[in-house]
């Protein structure tokens, strides 16, 4: 055949190929305006659609469709077709893309719990409310996300996740430590402490109160520590101030601090701020708060600042807490009634040797913990180390400890099923759905009503399915999801280590950067339990506000702590996600805003179009 009719035969085949799609939306939309671009010629984009269809490249479609979606093609310069051309085109491209069979993808199916995973597993495994931050180290950040590169278990790892669990064990079976111990709980020095603080009682302002779980009955100590500057002087003692110590609400203890005698220096003046208490076992709320005198603000030739942390630019005006300590125990009585023992012991032993009460115990915390029905083979190692040890209680801690090492809790492994090829897409089991659900909205283990649909077959069921996911997100716990997730995805992580420049923002404290955060973690929250659509984060005309950031935001008759919701007017300048003062921060210089930085941002975090490289 010559070369002529050769090509003569090329352009009748392309001729039938253009006929055969010259009647689809999506087709139509390409040959008017996409193909001066992307055809066999050009190939803008490593992308040639001019013999293409989202039947037979379903993957390069996609890429076609976000585009399209966000109306980011045709690009700028060009003639834009008519917004019901786009509509048109989308719909035509999105139902063939539906009808195909799609590919989920693989993900790892090797995963280790990271901190705030174990953390909350934890919780709700034991009912013990620990930070782990002490104990395990941070983990490493990936593609903005902190559960991403987790399969690795490296010899200093598992070393932590062994003291951590002796720890933990120990606390939950309230067993005392041989010697008493300590933990101090730091307030930010850049704290300003003028108002009452939500969480503390009305009347009072500044201090800190902090939720702690007592081991055993016993006595412990609390000691108060008050600010001091660089001079080591305790900071805005002028007079006579009174510190009160609250537990549980009520106050057990009024302590007076007063200005040292001229010539010495201040390290007596918070010296008696301690007292040794007799405590119940379990959780507790500790607090210590300054009684409310005045609101008289210091006499400055400049503007009154609401900040009051620095002794050069806006000095205290008013005693501060720094610090607040628990020692103890001390005089231990026994491990007393907590909710972690009436979680764990589900049975009450015949006698020191009881293995069928022990059994019972343990099943009933390895099911919850490795998140699946147990076999008799998963209790041969934690009874094992029950029977090494001479008392029931003191077995069921080297029980607990060994379940909480093991890595069926300590990892989530999804195995392929049998007969399925390598890398290819599979459906979940109803346990692995169970267990991805509860890590995804709870950042924890599955509770007792999700697990039992699983492993009854009746997660499958889309009605059911349905019915989970709205109870798990009116569950207390799905705030992590804005705590976890959305912290890590919008930045909000970063705030604790900004600090913008104090001589051009003078003002900035550590209420105002927490309130930033509460603000944005409210808004975030409101949509996810309302089920409001994603695109109000953008639009939203409204907010929550307290005292502080009402004033710092210019919004009139907003007092107190509390916050709550504002709504704005069609003409204001604020609402949506990109005018709160959280995001704005972690966007900017420490002296002034930057558009590249916030452009980033925008493209990585919201539209998910991350730029090119430079």
């Amino acid at each position: 055949m010559s070369r002529f009719a050769l090509r003569a035969l090329y352009c009748l085949m392309a001729l039938s190929t253009f006929r055969l799609h010259a009647q689809s939306p999506e087709r139509q939309f390409v040959n008017k305006n996409c193909l001066g671009c992307h055809s066999g010629a050009t190939r803008n984009g490593n992308l040639n659609l001019e013999a293409s269809a989202p039947a037979e490249h379903p993957d390069r479609w996609e890429k076609v469709l976000r585009r399209l979606r966000g109306r980011t093609m045709p690009p700028i310069g060009i003639p834009r077709p008519e917004e019901a051309a786009y509509v048109a085109a989308i719909q035509s491209i999105e139902t063939t893309l539906d009808g195909l069979k799609p590919n989920p993808g693989r993900t790892d199916t090797f995963r280790r719990l990271n901190r705030t995973e174990y953390q909350n597993s934890i919780r709700d495994l034991l009912a013990v409310e620990v930070d782990v931050a002490n104990l395990l180290p941070a983990d490493e950040s990936s593609h903005g996300f902190d559960n991403i590169t987790v399969g690795d278990l490296s010899p200093t790892l598992l070393e932590r996740y062994l003291n951590a669990a002796r720890k933990i064990s120990r606390l939950a079976v309230g067993i005392p430590a041989r010697t008493p111990g300590g933990e101090t709980f730091n307030l930010p020095p850049d704290l300003t402490q003028e108002e009452q603080f939500d969480g503390l009682p009305l009347g009072t302002r500044g201090g800190k109160s902090l939720r702690y779980s007592f081991p055993v009955d016993a006595e412990y100590e609390v000691q108060i520590r008050l600010a001091r500057d660089r001079n080591e002087h305790v900071e805005g003692i002028a007079g006579v101030h009174d510190v009160e110590l609250l537990i549980d609400g009520e106050s057990v203890k009024r302590f007076t601090v007063k200005p040292p005698p001229a010539g010495q220096d201040h390290s007596g003046v918070d010296k008696q701020l301690n007292l040794r208490i007799p405590m119940k076992a379990g959780p507790h709320v500790i607090a210590a708060a300054f009684p409310r005198l005045t609101g008289a603000l210091l006499e400055t030739e400049r503007q009154p600042y609401q900040a009051h942390f620095n002794m050069d630019r806006h000095p205290r005006i008013q005693p501060a807490v720094y610090s607040l300590t628990i020692n103890g125990p001390y005089n231990a009585k026994g491990p007393g009634d907590t909710p972690s023992r009436r979680r764990l012991f589900v049975c009450q032993p015949k006698n020191q040797a009881d293995e069928q009460c022990a059994k019972k115990i343990v099943a009933t915390l390895a099911r919850r913990a490795y998140r699946r029905p147990i076999t008799d083979a998963d209790l041969q190692a934690p009874l094992r180390f029950f029977k090494e040890q001479t008392s029931f209680e003191t077995g069921i801690e080297m029980a607990l400890r060994a379940v909480l090492v093991s890595p069926e809790f300590l990892f989530r492994v999804e195995s392929d099923p049998a007969g399925v090829a390598p890398k290819s897409a599979y459906r979940l089991s109803g346990i692995e759905l169970a267990t991805r659900l509860s890590f995804f909205l709870w950042s924890s283990i599955p509770d007792d009503e999700l697990l039992d649909a699983a492993i009854h077959g009746k997660l499958e069921q889309p009605a059911v399915l349905e019915r989970q996911v709205r109870r798990m997100l009116a569950d207390s716990r799905s705030k992590v999801l804005v705590t976890n997730f959305a912290e890590q995805w919008l930045y909000l992580r970063n705030l604790n280590s900004t600090m913008p420049d104090m001589r051009v923002f003078a003002g900035f404290d550590d209420n105002l950067r927490q309130a930033f955060r509460k603000e944005t973690e409210l808004f975030v929250e409101n949509i996810v339990r309302e089920d409001r659509s994603i695109l109000e984060l953008l639009s939203a005309n409204y907010t929550y506000v307290n005292g502080r950031l009402a004033k710092h935001y210019g919004i009139p008759n907003i007092y107190g702590s509390r916050f709550q919701r504002v709504e704005f007017g069609k003409d204001s300048t604020r609402g949506g996600l990109l005018r709160h003062g959280s995001v704005l921060t972690v966007t900017s210089y420490a002296t002034r805003t930057s558009p590249v930085i916030r452009g980033k941002w925008v493209l990585e975090n919201i539209l998910g179009v991350p730029p090119p490289p430079p």
